[in-house]
């Protein structure tokens, strides 16, 4: 049985007549009743009643016709499918972040990308900061929200999209003596107890903020380290110490913290998202453009 044969059948069930199906599918008289003959021939069924006046289904004919209709809805809507996954409107994309990311575009870029894209499951996966670039080389994530170190080596394999520039500033106790101040440079705090996030979770910002602290004259004093950006962000609000975060976290705790901003400009720090040359789908293609929507 081939789908060419159904196609005949359907046709000359409609018009119950040889000729007008006939025309209608392009071909021969004699083509299409050849290929209806094979089918009753491969089906062992009479599928038409015959008479030099009319045409009718029989029983057997209703009864395939019923279900050759469903196979052409099904085959139409797989088409329909096919063509759908081609052009990013149905699959998976899998989004990776680590927990600063939350404060950054990220909600509202994915946000905006269900709206367009509502049949696209999308699959978020909280990481440490250094499996990112290890799960997107893995393929098991297809996007990666990251902080961008302009580095050539992972630009050899993944695109880069920077989005924002956040700049640091301090996390400072409500009632803190230096949180009046409107401005602080990393030397003003070189006596003051520091809160960071684990270095085995974040070691990019980790090794950053200690560089620069060295390069400032100090080694900071840093007496609690903490497993997500929001529990640095709950210690300086109790009073553990004192914390530096990126500009888009400072409406956390605003009755118990002041943000100061940072004197140098040195600690400005881009977020981007990230994917693989390798796997430039349109799900991946159009997520990008939603987030370039997002940037001034």
């Amino acid at each position: 049985m081939e789908l060419q044969q159904l196609k005949y059948f359907v046709e000359v069930a409609n018009q119950l007549h040889f000729g007008r199906a006939a025309e209608r599918l392009h071909a021969s008289q004699q083509s299409v009743s050849h290929q209806i003959a094979q089918l009753e021939s491969e089906l062992g069924v009479q599928l038409f009643k015959r008479t030099t006046r009319k045409v009718e289904l029989t029983q057997s004919g209703e009864a395939l016709l019923e279900q050759v209709h469903l196979v052409f809805k099904h085959l139409q809507r797989g088409i329909d499918e096919a063509v759908r996954a081609e052009h990013g409107r149905r699959g998976r994309l899998t989004i990776g972040y680590f927990g600063i990311m939350l404060y950054s575009i990220l909600p509202s870029a994915v946000r905006l990308y269900r709206e367009r894209y509502p049949e696209v499951e999308i699959v978020m996966q909280e990481l440490p900061s250094h499996q990112l670039e290890e799960k997107l080389l893995q393929g098991e994530i297809d996007v990666g929200f990251s902080v961008y170190l302009n580095d050539k080596h992972s630009e050899l394999s993944m695109n880069w999209l920077p989005f924002s520039t956040e700049s640091i500033v301090f996390a400072l106790p409500k009632h803190h003596p230096l949180a009046t101040k409107k401005e602080l440079s990393l030397a003003d705090l070189e006596k003051e107890p520091f809160v960071m996030l684990n270095r085995n979770d974040s070691p990019v910002l980790f090794d950053i903020f200690v560089l620069f602290c060295r390069q400032t004259g100090f080694s900071p004093n840093i007496v609690q380290e903490a497993a997500s950006d929001q529990a640095v962000i709950g210690l300086v609000a109790a009073g553990v110490g004192t914390a530096l975060v990126l500009g888009c976290m400072s409406r956390l705790f605003e009755n118990d913290i002041t943000y100061v901003p940072m004197a140098e400009s040195m600690f400005n720090i881009q977020l981007a998202i990230c994917w693989l040359h390798s796997n430039e789908t349109a799900q991946v293609e159009q997520f990008a453009e939603v987030v370039r929507s997002f940037i001034p």
